[in-house]
């Protein structure tokens, strides 16, 4: 079983996270992509990992506080613990239409993390599953989130769509979770993988060496890394 590689917020290790930038490099170098969509307070989808805008921009605040309008006057900054991170001239907050843009007309694979873990978003289900389709992407797309609730409604409107459940602790029956929640596969926090689950989970952040050629050796389903160029070339060295 082949083991997808997925760009964890893009290229974390070369661009500013959940940036246009690192999304495009991707797009022509990668395989697999994550990234989050939160709303603002006029529904917009925007790419963001956190609720708040205080840690990856020039500004503070909560996004659904904010309109996309009122967001724009803020924007990305450089991670200072990334020294290899590169200056560039689009550092604005990307709206999910941006990035649907990017990866349309591609055959890379997309990992959309809808963000109500934290945050009820009313909504966000519907309203980016019609974004996805109307770019054609949904062939090529997963829908994932901490919050059952959040995936069931995505299954309930998309009965079709590959669907996973994110989860930093470890499932004892994952086959009855994977059953109760139709779903196709469970992102797991690397510290509670295991190989004899292989086949249907994907694993985050792997991001060490040896961690990655575990992942393959074992024909994981995937794994989310900060780094997939290097992640890319362990795969080569073992084909």
């Amino acid at each position: 079983m082949e083991t997808t590689v997925f760009g964890h917020r893009g290229v974390p290790e070369k661009y500013i996270e959940n940036s246009l930038p690192g999304f495009k490099y991707l797009a022509q170098h990668g395989e697999a992509v994550e990234f989050d969509v939160q709303l603002t307070r006029d529904h917009e989808p925007i790419i963001m990992h956190d609720e708040k805008i205080n840690r990856t921009t020039n500004g503070h605040g909560f996004i659904r506080r904010m309109t996309l309008a009122e967001l724009r006057q803020y924007h990305l900054v450089p991670d200072k613990r990334r020294v290899h991170q590169l200056h560039v001239e689009d550092n604005r907050i990307p709206t999910l239409d941006e990035v649907l843009q990017v990866f349309q007309g591609t055959n890379i694979m997309l990992n959309i993390e809808l963000k109500t873990d934290k945050l009820d978003y009313p909504g966000i289900e519907a309203l980016v599953l019609e974004k996805v389709q109307a770019y054609g992407l949904m062939a090529q797309t997963i829908f994932s989130s901490f919050r059952p609730e959040t995936i069931q409604r995505v299954h309930a409107l998309a009965p079709n769509q590959p669907i996973a459940l994110i989860s930093r602790q470890l499932i004892k029956n994952p086959a009855e979770v994977m059953t109760k929640y139709h779903l196709s596969a469970l992102h797991m926090k690397k510290t509670t993988v295991r190989p004899e689950w292989a086949n249907y989970e994907r694993a985050w952040t792997i991001d060490q060496p040896s961690e990655m050629m575990q992942m393959f050796q074992y024909h994981f389903a995937g794994f989310f890394t900060d780094d997939f160029e290097q992640a890319l070339e362990l795969e080569q060295q073992l084909n």
